[in-house]
């Protein structure tokens, strides 16, 4: 059996992006730039108002936000990795999609969590759950000359499912959660489509095809 779920706004309300931001903040304030996060909270507002397309949103401000940190190897990513989860994203968990995956896990499934999150971090995420059978799959990232950068294009949407399908071939995807209309790929393929706290698409979406809603 294999229970496959989006990370942001279906396991946690935490912010990747932010907890980077804060990262920079905290531990190299000079690379910090002044109201760097008023100016996310502003042009999420697009988002909320239509003009932008989340994982358009998503892309450009996870780019911009990796140019803050300086002089990146491994061990300061791993570092980083481990900060946006322990400080951001397991705090804001949601326990009720976390305890539905528990309780998936206890019947024997196997769970994937694939997001547009950065990789690392959706891996230390499913970790933190404490399964043995659980893996993620996110946004890779990788080291140039300019430090870090996305090494792939967003996990979002149809990329989301695509690399589901690389890890499990043709498998049956058992049960899928998400959140947004971009997870609508991914539910499509599930024989249980699950939404969880559904953006407004994904809400009439999921009323129209009878799929389970928790909010």
């Amino acid at each position: 059996m294999i229970v496959a779920s989006d990370l942001n706004g279906t396991l946690t309300t935490g912010s990747p992006i932010l907890a980077v931001a804060r990262w920079v903040k905290k531990y190299q304030p000079d690379c910090y730039p002044p109201f760097f996060e008023l100016g996310l909270f502003i042009s999420y507002l697009r988002v909320k108002l239509g003009w932008m397309e989340i994982d358009v949103w998503g892309d450009r401000t996870m780019r911009k936000v990796l140019t803050l940190i300086n002089n990146p190897d491994q061990p300061l990513l791993e570092e980083i990795m481990e900060y946006i989860v322990e400080s951001e994203l397991w705090p804001k968990r949601r326990k009720v999609a976390v305890s539905l995956l528990l309780d998936y896990h206890k019947s024997g499934a196997e769970i994937i969590i694939v997001s547009a999150a950065f990789e690392p971090a959706v891996n230390y995420f499913a970790h933190k759950i404490g399964l043995d059978k659980t893996r993620g799959i996110g946004t890779s990232l990788e080291f140039t000359p300019r430090g870090i950068e996305l090494a792939s294009k967003l996990t979002s949407r149809e990329v989301k499912l695509e690399k589901l399908r690389s890890v499990i071939g043709d498998q049956q995807i058992d049960v899928a959660l998400g959140d947004t209309f971009t997870d609508i790929p991914l539910l499509e393929q599930a024989v249980k489509p699950i939404a969880v706290f559904p953006d407004q698409i994904l809400q009439k979406t999921a009323l129209e095809r009878g799929w389970q809603i928790i909010n």
